[in-house]
């Protein structure tokens, strides 16, 4: 009898422990970032209590990406959705009109001063922005807020990720121009298949040549 009783609160525990685990998950975040640079933002700062799905990854190109019904899926589902803006994804409306969608959209580039670019004998926006890590802190601190929005009671944990990723940003820029300072001016050129990189070049110096 004695072992019978000591079982079923053993098996009474393993269901507890199981349903708070269960529950853990679902209060999580439910967030949506349209490509693989902006997901990897969103998981820094958002860390567990956010469970980001990608809908192109990095062998992606979120330019021409053609949305699935599993994104449609995931979309509807989700609280956040961040886009990088821009012009970037000119499939996103499209998608969040046939998902149903009704959460909080976040344009992580917000606040970024835009450059031009020609594509297709066009001049357009240019809509690479975090390539420059200036711009970069700006797609984390809106992050911040758009996570903080959805999730007030997270506010703290958000904020300390954040100056954490901020920091190690800072760093990385430093380093970067350090290195890039060892390179004579006329050795200070990229040379590359798509016009991608204006931002980067203009940040650090650099001259972009892309036929």
């Amino acid at each position: 009898m004695k072992h019978r009783i000591i079982a079923s609160i053993g098996l009474a525990l393993l269901m507890l422990l199981g349903f708070a685990g269960g529950a853990s998950a679902a209060d999580k975040v439910k967030a949506v970032a349209s490509f693989s640079i902006l997901g990897d933002m969103v998981k820094q700062v958002g860390g567990d209590r956010v469970d980001v799905i990608t809908l192109v990854g990095p062998n992606g190109d979120a330019h021409v990406y053609q949305p699935t019904p599993a994104d449609a899926k995931n979309l509807a589902a989700a609280q956040i959705l961040f886009t990088n803006g821009l012009g970037f994804e000119g499939w996103m409306d499209r998608l969040e009109k046939s998902s149903g969608f009704k959460g909080t959209v976040v344009v992580a580039s917000t606040g970024v001063k835009p450059r031009t670019m020609v594509e297709d004998a066009k001049t357009i926006t240019d809509p690479h922005a975090w390539q420059s890590l200036a711009n970069g802190r700006l797609y984390v601190t809106n992050i911040r807020d758009g996570l903080i929005a959805v999730d007030p009671e997270g506010k703290s944990f958000y904020e300390a990720n954040t100056a954490k990723y901020l920091d190690e940003i800072v760093k990385e820029e430093s380093d970067v121009k350090a290195a890039l300072a060892a390179l004579p001016q006329d050795r200070r050129k990229i040379i590359t298949s798509h016009g991608a990189f204006g931002y980067f070049g203009a940040a650090y110096g650099l001259e972009i040549i892309a036929p």
